[in-house]
């Protein structure tokens, strides 16, 4: 059952409902913002990673110092999120609802990129109420993240 929006963030995915236990793990040396989509490199969790792959490794729960520990909840198909479209286009029910999204940044969509592998963020429905826009000119995506094509697994 999709949840309505009732608060706007400016970035970053905002976990609708209750969101899996959280995991923690090492940063890499990068400064992590609560919201951010955390992806496996050498060991550690980083924000630099501009695309949903099979490194996905989940949304940051916290805001997270350079080579600190960082709590994230892990990837996980069950949970909704609010997430912020990037300056691609505003969404339309009946054209966006049920694709699949790549990231645009760490800490929002881009519904003009479909990926085909690893990870995706399917939209399960929008927001774009005048309060939704005067936030993100584009509106909020309400959707879950899915194994797309072929999964190798993440640490």
């Amino acid at each position: 059952m999709t949840k309505r929006v009732s608060k706007y963030q400016a970035t970053g995915f905002l976990p609708l409902g209750e969101p899996p236990a959280r995991k923690v793990a090492t940063a890499a040396a990068v400064t992590i913002v609560k919201g951010d989509a955390l992806h496996w490199s050498a060991g550690t969790v980083t924000n630099g990673t501009v695309a949903l792959a099979a490194t996905f490794a989940g949304i940051a729960a916290a805001d997270c110092a350079s080579g600190g520990s960082c709590e994230y909840y892990p990837a996980d198909a069950d949970v909704q999120y609010s997430v912020p479209v990037a300056a691609n286009t505003v969404l339309v029910a009946t054209t966006h609802i049920g694709t699949n999204c790549d990231l645009s940044a760490c800490n929002n969509i881009a519904v003009n990129d479909d990926p085909t592998e690893g990870y995706a963020f399917q939209i399960d429905d929008i927001d774009i109420n005048a309060e939704a826009i005067a936030i993100n000119t584009y509106g909020y995506a309400i959707g879950h993240f899915r194994v797309i094509g072929t999964q190798t697994g993440n640490s």
